[in-house]
């Protein structure tokens, strides 16, 4: 009787690599796939908040003669400049006594959830860390003044405190002009403004001047019409002889003279101590570093 064979079991190394081989190639093809389908999902979720963010400013400036959210402002000792997040624990902005100061621009969104026309978690991106406000007693929300810090807030709004001739944040405001979007990436650890680079500079320095919620890949950006758009760039605002305003920057270190046209080609400036300095400049703030 011949002998018999021996039946082979398992596999040759060859065979093993090739089927890791295979493995690795599905991986390196799925990973991206799921990650880009979960920030496309987290991005939808984001513009979505945005849209309420609208209906909510809306709802506030029919009733406030068609001005959006402002806290108190102080013309004399702080004409163009904001803070943030300042006396979260008043009970009133506007009393005598508060401890939010004049000009924070936190305070006026808060505004928003004081009225109850949002909730904290529509104030957080969720491509980002931030989470909601820890005040979840809706029964508190009107008796608070602001975010308690800047980790419960991933927007920035468009700063209603400027002396610049004509500026005026409310409803009649061009369509094109941003009101609200992902927050301002502010200035790198080297202090330089991160968020002016030429509006045809290269790609790359574009990408650093976008908000870091999504990445740097651009940013989801709320209009006066109520559109939401996810931008590129942050040369996303209204337009002056073909080039878009910075919405990330104020147009100039100081408000323009009344009836001077803004220049074409300004980077912009970024800073507490500036505000909008013209009639259609989108200036969002808080920035990253408040």
């Amino acid at each position: 009787m011949p002998p018999t064979r021996s039946r082979r079991s398992g596999f040759s190394l060859v065979e093993l690599l090739v089927v890791i081989g295979i493995v690795v190639i599905l991986i390196g093809i799925l990973v991206p796939y799921v990650m880009k389908k979960r920030e496309d999902d987290r991005r939808a979720r984001c513009a979505e908040n945005l849209r309420m963010i609208m209906a909510a400013l809306r709802t506030y400036a029919a009733g406030n003669h068609g001005d959006f959210p402002r806290v108190t402002y102080d013309p004399a000792r702080n004409p163009d400049g904001y803070v943030a997040f300042t006396g979260a624990a008043s009970s009133d902005p506007f009393v005598h006594e508060t401890q939010v100061r004049p000009n924070d621009v936190t305070a006026s969104l808060w505004l928003l959830v004081r009225g109850r026309m949002l909730k904290p978690p529509q104030f957080v991106c969720p491509s980002t860390s931030d989470t909601p406000d820890p005040t979840s007693d809706p029964s508190e929300w009107g008796h608070r003044s602001n975010f308690a810090g800047p980790g419960h807030l991933s927007y920035s709004y468009a700063s209603p405190f400027s002396s610049a001739p004509a500026y005026k944040l409310n409803d009649y405001l061009p369509a094109d002009f941003a009101l609200v979007a992902d927050k301002n990436p502010g200035v790198s650890p080297d202090g330089s403004d991160v968020s002016a680079p030429a509006y045809d500079a290269p790609p790359f320095q574009i990408a650093r001047a976008n908000s870091t919620n999504h990445g740097r890949a651009g940013q989801n950006v709320l209009y006066t019409d109520g559109h939401v758009s996810f931008q590129s760039t942050p040369y996303c605002g209204v337009g002056h002889e073909g080039v878009r305003d910075n919405i990330y920057t104020a147009l100039a270190r100081r408000p323009l003279p009344r009836g001077q046209a803004p220049p074409v080609q300004a980077n912009g400036v970024i800073g507490r101590d500036v505000g909008p300095a013209w009639e259609r400049d989108s200036y969002l703030v808080p920035t990253a570093q408040d």
